[in-house]
């Protein structure tokens, strides 16, 4: 009788959400199910096929905008508003329905690869581009049929009949491929049990957030909220060990093989299309053009990583011997990869006496979202307001509406998923899951974006607390919303966060700057007790650390990116090898073994050949910051509205380096950027 009234509670609660004004779907995934939601992908696969079918049979004499171009741009839009049914698999509690989406999700991309290969659609669009009427496009229209053109070649329609059905199972394995990576890594559940005395260090409010099983002992997921804090204060080598071999053998078994055969296949697909890897295939359409500029870019930076990092880590060693003498382990001379996370920690709180522990009592969650909204709203002229009883796909779930504060317009709603839970997207991300472009009767949809995180939630006596580096985090993913709902890209492809993938990061790397300002440091935080200030020293230690550890923090994006690199300038690899040796050459680290960066670096989906662009893109935001923001000031409203129309307006309708001069007013170079790392 209770399960019966709960049961029926929940519904009610459910048939009571509200679908806000311009939100096109429903994204309460507790009232779908698997067979509807691949209903709903079936009908969207058909209008897919035949919206193709109409264009490839327009005859070359008839051929014009309103039914050859326009037809595509306005099925661009349908896939994109589509999206949340693939986007279902990374945030839906229900395991069938998180299934039936990466199913739904591998059939639009099928079927994609199929209508990419339709010549007769090719040809009209040829034709078109041939035609008097091309001349009269307005330029973000003429930057569409451009890239039709060329997407056209690089999807495979000028190669051979002989080698088009290899080209074609290629495209659909690694599809498949990238899947089944990324469901892995998304599925896991890793963990281990250990006595409470083994986790000494790691702050009590953390311990008790950790189950305990029948013997008493605390269940330690390698989820954030646990990882980073024993990886960073657990005074226990032995249980660091532990952990992070936990950590970094995740789905090492499934994805090994799985990520050496995504290689190999990647490399096959670019050879078919002409070219010697699958970096150069990739890097033709980013801003640094071939593999041999970003090599460059890497190997430079590198070499002055590593300065850094060999006075850090000398340092690190000084710590741990003194540490090991006090705490009675034996001090072999080198570090271990179980130490690098806790004594990059140690330097912070003993060199630049920063107690992370301490301060993070400053930054409580809701502090840190209100402040932060605060901030986002004055410098980019925006009013956000809090939605209640939206749909919605978990009660942790908020929901917003963005408004422009001068004109009252309504530009889109956001929704925040910030606490970790089963089956969850396991990192922090943002996805645009309806563009805010025009529909096809030439009116504007509302964009709506969606931040996942995972963040610790409150417990029994104390609300969720942050340390500095997740505020960070946050405002790095926040920035993401904001060129999402900022945009106002007229065709849905080119809207908001698509910009070229090496510049992507830059919008959103330039608004964390203000978690190292002390007026907007203020703004953020205030005990979660009395909503006491910072006290000063700490808060002037805290702005002085933002130099704390930048070689090893930098070498590691350096690392990261020459592993990316490497793997997609070759045939095939032993991925699990190279993340050794090459751990080892940049760190003088060996990796715990039996491990594999490859198997479990997620970037390697959607990032492949393009890590680098984490860094490359900081040269532009540092540079941004630097020139306007910290000269003009940091809440300068004709600065931050110059920000918001000449970077986040555009998105992908003008090129990234255009949108750079533009807010510049000149050619951007490294100078922030080096200034920024003590170089």
């Amino acid at each position: 009788m209770v399960l019966l009234y709960g049961l029926l509670v929940q519904l009610i609660t459910y048939a009571s959400s509200k679908r806000y004004p311009g939100i096109l779907g429903n994204f309460d995934y507790r009232t779908m199910t698997p067979e509807g939601l691949l209903a709903e992908n079936d009908e969207l696969l058909k209008v897919m096929q035949n919206v193709y079918d109409n264009v490839g049979s327009v005859p070359k004499e008839n051929v014009s905008f309103e039914n050859v171009i326009k037809p595509l741009i306005d099925l661009d839009g349908d896939i994109t508003t589509k999206y949340r049914l693939s986007f279902a698999h990374s945030v839906a509690s229900d395991k069938a329905l998180r299934d039936a989406s990466s199913e739904a999700e591998k059939y639009v991309t099928d079927v994609k690869i199929d209508l990419s290969l339709r010549k007769d659609v090719y040809g009209n669009i040829l034709t078109f581009s041939q035609s008097p009427e091309s001349r009269n496009l307005n330029p973000e229209q003429k930057r569409y049929v451009d890239k039709a053109l060329r997407d056209g070649k690089r999807n495979g329609l000028l190669i051979s009949e002989d080698k088009l059905q290899e080209f074609k199972m290629i495209k659909k394995k690694i599809t498949e491929l990238k899947l089944n990576f990324g469901k892995c890594l998304s599925e896991d559940s890793s963990h281990i049990f250990t006595k409470e005395e083994n986790l000494d260090g790691v702050p009590q409010d953390v311990v008790e957030s950790m189950e305990k099983d029948e013997t008493g002992k605390r269940k330690v997921t390698v989820k954030y909220p646990h990882l980073y804090p024993v990886m960073e204060y657990c005074k226990n080598p032995e249980t660091r060990f532990i952990l992070m071999k936990a950590y970094q053998s995740r789905c090492v078994q499934e994805n090994t093989p799985r990520i050496e055969e995504l290689i190999a296949a990647r490399h096959r697909h670019a050879n078919i299309l002409g070219y010697p890897t699958h970096a150069a295939f990739v890097l033709e359409e980013r801003m640094a053009k071939n593999p041999e500029t970003v090599r460059e870019f890497l190997e430079d930076l590198t070499l002055k990583f590593k300065v850094l990092w060999n006075k850090e880590k000398a340092i690190m060693l000084d710590l741990k011997e003194s540490e090991a003498k006090e705490l009675g382990f034996e001090f072999n001379g080198k570090l271990a990869m179980e130490d690098k996370w806790y004594y990059t920690a140690q330097i912070s709180k003993k060199i630049y006496s920063v107690d992370h522990e301490k301060l993070k009592e400053y930054f409580p969650l809701e502090k840190v979202l209100s402040g932060m909204m605060e901030i986002y709203q004055r410098i980019l002229g925006l009013k956000f307001t809090k939605l209640e009883d939206g749909e919605v796909w978990h009660d942790d779930v908020s929901m917003y509406q963005v408004d422009d504060k001068a004109t009252g317009e309504t530009l889109g709603y956001f929704f925040l998923d910030l606490h970790p839970r089963d089956g969850k997207f396991g990192h922090a991300a943002m996805w645009d899951i309806q563009p805010g472009s025009l529909d096809r009767n030439g009116n504007r949809q509302k964009a709506v974006a969606v931040m996942v995180c995972n963040f610790p939630k409150s417990s029994a006596d104390r609300p969720a607390l942050l340390e500095h580096g997740q505020v960070r985090t946050l405002f790095h993913e926040f920035g993401h919303v904001m060129n999402g709902v900022c945009s106002k890209a007229n065709i849905s492809i080119f809207f908001g966060t698509e910009t070229a993938r090496d510049f992507v990061e830059a919008p959103s790397q330039m608004l964390e700057n203000w978690v190292w300002e002390e007026e907007s440091l203020k703004m953020i935080s205030g005990h979660y007790k009395d909503g006491s200030p910072i006290p000063r020293t700490l808060l002037h230690n805290l702005v002085a650390s933002k130099a704390a550890n930048v070689g090893s923090k930098s070498l590691g994006q350096m690392f990261t990116a020459t592993y990316d690199l490497m793997l997609h300038t070759q045939n095939q690899t032993d991925t699990m090898q190279l993340s050794n040796d090459l751990y080892r050459e940049f760190f003088g680290i060996e990796r715990i073994p039996g491990t594999n960066k490859g198997a479990n670096l997620g970037h390697l989906l959607g990032y492949d050949a393009g890590y680098y662009g984490y860094m490359w893109s900081r040269v532009f935001s540092q540079d941004m910051f630097d020139t306007r923001f910290a000269k003009e000031g940091i809440f300068n409203t004709t600065t931050g509205m110059d920000y918001r129309n000449k970077i986040l307006r555009p998105g992908a309708s003008i090129d990234a380096g255009d949108m750079i001069r533009n807010f510049l007013g000149r050619e951007p170079n490294q100078k922030a950027f080096l200034k920024s790392k003590g170089l």
